[in-house]
């Protein structure tokens, strides 16, 4: 009887090695570091040393650890869009789901993944802060944000890049900012008006804990000038269809000497149109009514809504294209604003 003896080191069939970047310096006749910058995109690498880099990761057939190369960088590819919202209905409104499309094709044909976080109570603002303070992301797109909130104060000291959506007056939040213009874009809607006659001018101004309510107002009142009225301001607690309803009961009291009513956006605009048919009164022959977003809903509405178009899905990609030049080593002013343009959309109930 015979016993199987083990298979010897010289008997066994070894894998081969897998080749390092220390393999592919050596091929390539350039030291371990020019390797690794090269693989990390650093651009001080001269084009001789990269095309030689280049033939030897195809003669070794090296493949990079995309893990371990992150790692070096200390760079994990996700970029955070931070929504807070204050009502469901915020995540629905086309200004929201189109910024987001237009920021995650950006960031994803760049190579990250945009993860969406949304903060809308004061547990996931206490999570969120514990992310941010332990840099999950590469760069954070903080969009809605309210600059008088516990979540605004997360990123005062955060080490990553940061670009926000609104334009603001807050000096310690020291972020550039893509917004569009919405201070000319409401001054040119309400000028529209006065231009055709129609002078006993309401203003509904959206929820006051967002920078674009007050932008939004200013042109307003820029257009009316020594004839703005405060008693024909309603201030909404949110961006929905039920604060414009709220808003014509708040005037109801003085529609007899109204004759236009501008909106801080298309939902709350669709509101006032509504109650003031309940109310008896025809839009626009009795009281004309304005919105701003230039929103789906601004064609199911009838009569169709005469707004302000802003080009939402440019609003996230602009954002993103900002930010991946931040993580790319330019330079963005603190402060920087970028204001994207607006237009006014003439339809039927101005």
């Amino acid at each position: 009887m015979t016993t199987k003896q083990p298979p010897t080191m010289s008997t066994m069939t070894t894998a081969p090695k897998k080749p390092t970047i220390r393999d592919v310096a050596r091929l390539a006749g350039v030291s371990y570091g020019t390797v690794s910058r090269y693989l990390n995109g650093n651009e001080h690498v001269s084009q001789d040393a990269a095309e030689r880099i280049a033939a030897a990761i195809e003669q070794s057939h090296y493949t990079p650890n995309k893990a371990a190369r992150s790692l070096a960088r200390q760079r994990t590819q996700t970029v955070a869009l931070i929504i807070q919202v204050e009502s469901n209905e915020t995540m629905v409104q086309a200004s929201v789901s189109e910024a987001m499309v237009g920021a995650n094709q950006v960031l994803g044909d760049a190579g990250y993944q945009m993860v969406t976080i949304i903060a809308n109570s004061d547990e996931s603002t206490r999570r969120i802060t514990q992310l941010v303070n332990s840099d999950f992301a590469d760069g954070y797109l903080l969009f809605s944000l309210s600059e008088d909130d516990s979540l605004a104060n997360a990123f005062l000291d955060v080490r990553r890049p940061v670009v926000r959506s609104e334009a603001s007056d807050r000096g310690d939040l020291p972020y550039p900012a893509i917004d569009f213009a919405n201070r000319d874009g409401q001054r040119a809607i309400t000028r529209y008006l006065l231009d055709n006659g129609r002078t006993r001018l309401a203003y509904v101004c959206g929820p006051g804990y967002s920078p674009t309510s007050g932008n939004r107002l200013d042109g307003f009142r820029d257009a009316v000038g020594d004839a703005y009225d405060e008693r024909r301001v309603y201030y909404a607690d949110d961006w929905e269809i039920t604060s414009g309803e709220m808003a014509a009961v708040a005037f109801q009291p003085q529609l007899d000497r109204i004759d236009g009513i501008v909106c801080a956006n298309d939902s709350i605009a669709i509101g006032v149109i509504n109650q003031l048919a309940r109310f008896g009164y025809t839009t626009p022959d009795d009281i004309a009514v304005t919105g701003f977003d230039d929103s789906p809903l601004a064609l199911l509405v009838n009569p169709k809504l005469t707004t302000v178009r802003q080009d939402s899905q440019l609003h996230g990609r602009a954002m993103a294209e900002a930010l991946l030049h931040m993580l790319h080593g330019a330079a963005i002013e603190p402060h920087h604003v970028e204001l994207l343009p607006t237009s006014i959309v003439k339809r039927q109930s101005a």
